[in-house]
This record gives structure tokens, sequence and C-alpha cells, in this order.
């Protein structure tokens, strides 16, 4: 079975690439003649689009990453882009980028295995491969919605997308329920059974640990909309608490890779670390630094503020930014534990019943997991008092924006009783942990909550978008708010694109918030 797991992950990696570019695709064209009919016919039902779209919740292929992830990264303050200084970088991406998240996902890589499931299981969710199919698809399409807004979703029925658009709360309430339906039907595959294990390479087949990353994820979504859909939303944070979270380092959610696309990024020279989540955590004496970036300049780890030059790519200054300190082999994160203390530690703040512990337990609960994860101690980290001041780049000066502070610590007991900084703590501290992989989840929730405070774009070649703006009352504003909706949408599925815009919170731009995001 080894050899044949080997064979078809080979098989299955070539059908993830064929449409792709890529750098060398001559490295990818592999001889499939060594897989044989008996071979095929021992993959369980659903087995080969499992595995697909397993890897696409983050995308494991480069191309992929590269342009759902790492591009649009710089707008969570996670990646610097020495390559492409315009495009996300000043809120202005050029018209394939805002395109290709949505145009490959539901074009290409989301659709092309889920109907397959659909049609083989008759839609019957006792089906453990549809239920954990349609958990995936609540995975993706809820990354992919979190950047445009509406999507179709309720209305696709087959391989024809040109059908209407659900609202952001037509869109949260349908996922919501399918993750429920799904993740109580994994709940019933009986103990022991791990049919799927070749084919999944998070949980080894496991169908409840895959319940217990779809509880998690339900948290996550229901804290998105807590501010919207409070009702709704402390529904099924409770329900997700109750029945069971990823609380311990051994269920998070990590895909293996033998080629980490976030090594692709930093061979490319497509991308370097952000400043701003490097100024925080030097800042912040953060025990995590050496373990999430390299260093530059001696022994210390430098960001990059994206310059008001044009891209740099092949200039030596741009070795004097530090890379993603990962490996080949490192896995991807898909959700972790420290993650999901943090959003149990919101939860608390909101009053909900998530839990034994208290806000405070569930945050230093969640730097404690995170530390865990990457493998340093926390030491005293968690009595830094220590604020971020400005930001000094000695390669390009004018990137320079001495007047830059935040007042958020670390340190629980600084905020003194204050829901909001206790608020900015959390957020800060989950959006440390989401890195180097959850670029999205991250400026999602930027974006929701208006912290940590960012650097804004040293040049806005927006013709809508804000400059990033830190008001009085401590929340960031303005900056790339969302993507607008795809061109081939536009052609192809015009009559519906029109009809979902009256939903918006404004015209289709990128100025414009979503239906959980702050508002101006």
């Amino acid at each position: 079975m080894k050899n044949i797991n080997l064979t078809l992950t080979a098989f299955l990696g070539f059908t993830l690439l064929v449409s792709a570019c890529t750098k060398k695709f001559e490295d990818y064209n592999k001889d499939l003649s060594g897989i044989t009919e008996a071979e095929m016919s021992r993959i369980p039902i659903g087995g080969a689009e499992l595995y697909q779209l397993i890897n696409w919740v983050i995308p494991n292929q480069e191309n992929g990453y590269q342009m759902d992830y790492d591009l649009p990264g710089v707008l969570s303050g996670f990646v610097g882009s020495p390559n492409f200084t315009s495009d996300f970088a000043r809120y202005a991406p050029r018209q394939g980028w805002n395109d290709y998240p949505f145009d490959d996902t539901f074009g290409g890589h989301l659709y092309t295995q889920y109907n397959v499931l659909k049609r083989k299981s008759e839609g019957d969710m006792t089906k453990p491969y549809f239920a954990l199919g349609t958990l995936l698809r609540v995975a993706i399409v809820h990354r992919v919605a979190d950047c445009y807004g509406p999507v179709p979703y309720s209305k696709v029925t087959g391989v024809d997308l040109r059908v209407p658009y659900d609202t952001e709360e037509e869109l949260y309430t349908a996922m919501l329920a399918d993750l429920k339906t799904a993740v109580e039907a994994l709940d019933e595959t009986p103990v022991g059974d791990l049919s799927y294990k070749d084919y999944d390479e998070v949980y080894g087949g496991d169908m409840h640990k895959w319940a217990t990353y779809g509880r998690s994820l339900m948290l996550r979504m229901a804290i998105r909309i807590s501010g919207v859909a409070p009702s709704m939303a402390k529904e099924y944070a409770e329900y997700a608490v109750q029945k069971g979270v990823i609380e311990s380092n051994d269920l998070t959610a990590a895909l293996p890779s033998i080629d980490n696309p976030a090594v692709k990024m930093n061979d490319w020279n497509d991308s370097r670390v952000g400043a701003d989540i490097v100024e925080y955590m030097l800042a912040f004496g953060d025990p995590r630094t050496s373990a999430y970036f390299t260093a530059v300049r001696g022994e210390k780890p430098f960001g990059l503020h994206v310059p008001p030059v044009k891209g740099f790519k092949g200039d030596p200054k741009q070795d004097e930014y530090s890379r993603v300190n990962v490996a080949k082999d490192s896995p991807i994160y898909l959700i972790t534990a420290a993650e999901v203390s943090f959003l149990r530690a919101e939860g608390k703040l909101l009053g909900w019943s998530v839990g034994d512990k208290s806000a405070r337990e569930y945050y230093e609960e969640g730097i404690r997991l995170s530390c865990e994860q990457w493998g340093v101690e926390v030491g005293d980290y968690l009595s830094s008092v220590e604020t971020r001041g400005g930001f000094q780049d000695l390669v390009f000066p004018d990137a320079d924006v001495p007047s830059f502070s935040s007042d958020i610590t670390v340190s629980w007991d600084a905020a003194a009783g204050d829901k909001e900084r206790e608020l900015a703590q959390i957020i800060t501290q989950k959006w440390i942990a989401l890195f180097p992989y959850n670029t999205i989840e991250a400026w999602s929730e930027w974006r929701r909550t208006g912290y940590p405070n960012l650097l804004t774009a040293t040049i806005n070649e927006s013709k809508d978008c804000q400059d990033i703006v830190c008001r009085a009352d401590g929340k960031d504003y303005g900056g790339m708010r969302r993507f607008a909706f795809s061109n081939k949408e536009k052609v192809n599925n015009l009559e519906n694109v029109n009809a979902i815009l009256p939903s918006l919170n404004g015209p289709d731009t990128h100025a414009t918030d979503l239906w959980w995001a702050l508002k101006k």
C-alpha cells in the first residue's frame, strides 16, 4: 500500500499542476504508467478528490499559494514584496491578481472535486467522504468569501456556476449549517475506521479528528460574525466548544509538505517578511522571533515595509530583509490549538459559554501553545509591557515611519480591566500565532477589529482606498478592505453579479467593507 500511495501522490500532485504555471514544469512531468487498474480500483470512493481538497484549504501547490496567500499577504502585515512594490502593497492589485483566488478556486480546484463527491454519494451525508468533502468546501469557500464578500454557494448544484450569489449573511448562515451537519455525520463514523488514511495527510483518515477540526473552524467563523449576527454566532460557538474543539498541539491541523510553498516564495525572491510582524515581535521580546524569521544584519531579523520605489528584485538590497524561517519539509498549519484558544478568549469577553477558563487564561494558554508549537520556551514573555514605536528602514529611508506607535502590550495586567484593550491583546497575539501561512485570516481579523495597528502604504495608488489611520479609539481604519468581483464573472455571470451589488455596503471596489468587518 505504501508504494501505491506514493504513486498516487505523484499522480495527484501532477493533476494539481497540469493547469498551473510553474517555474520548471518539466520537473513535474511524471511517468504515470506505473499506476495499474488494480491499484486504482483500491482507492476508496472519493479518496482522490478528498486528497486534492485537503491540499487546497491552504494551497500546497506553489502557484496557488503565491496567488491566494503570499502576494495578498502584504495586506496582513506578514509579507513585504521586493519584486512587486505596487499591487497589493499600494492597495491597487492588477486585475489578474484580484481575480485569481475566485477564478482558480471556483473555476478549477473546488467544484471539480466536490461535484464528484456529491455525485458518487448522491448527496448522502452519511457517506464519510461526502461529509468530509462538505466540511472542506466550507473551509475553502469561507476563505474566498472573506476576500470578496458575496459568492455563489447555496444555489450551486452542479458544474454550471452561473447561478445567483448568496449575500454574506445568507452565505455564513448556509456554511455554518452545512458545517454542523457535516461534523455530526463525521462523529457517527465508526471509531477506528481509517479507510482514507492514505489519502488524508492531516489526520490519517480519522474522521473524528476532522469533526474536531470542523468545530474549530465553526468557532472561527462564529467569532467572525459576532458583531453583526450575535445570536447565531453565540449558538454555533457554544455548540462547537460543547462538542469539542482543538485544545492541544497534537490535534493542530498540520498538512505535511515535501516542498513547502513558502520556501518557493523565498527562492523566487518575490517575498520577504513584512515589517509589521517583525517590529511587534522585537518590541515585545517575543521568544518565537528566531523560529519565525531568518537573521540579517548580525543576529537580528528585519522586515520589509514596501518602499516608494519600483521593484528591486535581484538587487542586493533584498537580502537586507529577513525571509520566513521554513524548510522544505515544514508543515503547513491550517488551524492551530493556539488560534482556537485565542478564539475562546474572545468568546469569554463576549460572555459566551466557551469553556471553564477566564479570558485571561485562554489568552495566556494561546501564547503558551504557540510557543510550544514552534519549540520555544515562553519564559517571562507574558509579563512584557513593552510597546511598539516608530519604524526606521536603514536601506530605504523613504519608507521610515517615525511617528508610528501602538499601545498594545503582551501583559494582561497592562490592560487594567479595559475590555477593548484586552481584545486588542487577544487579536494581536492571535495574529502573531497565525504567521506565516494564514495571511487571509490575519487580514480578515484586522478588518473586523482594527487590530493590531499596521503601517499604511508608502504610496496609495488606489482610487478608492484610504490610508490606514489609527483613530482615537485605538483601532485601524482604511486600507484595502476586499477584492472586487472577478472580471470573468462580470462577463459570464453578469446578471447575477448585478443582482448582488445592492447587498454590498458600498460600490464594488477595494474600499468597501464586508458585512462582518469593522465599519467606518
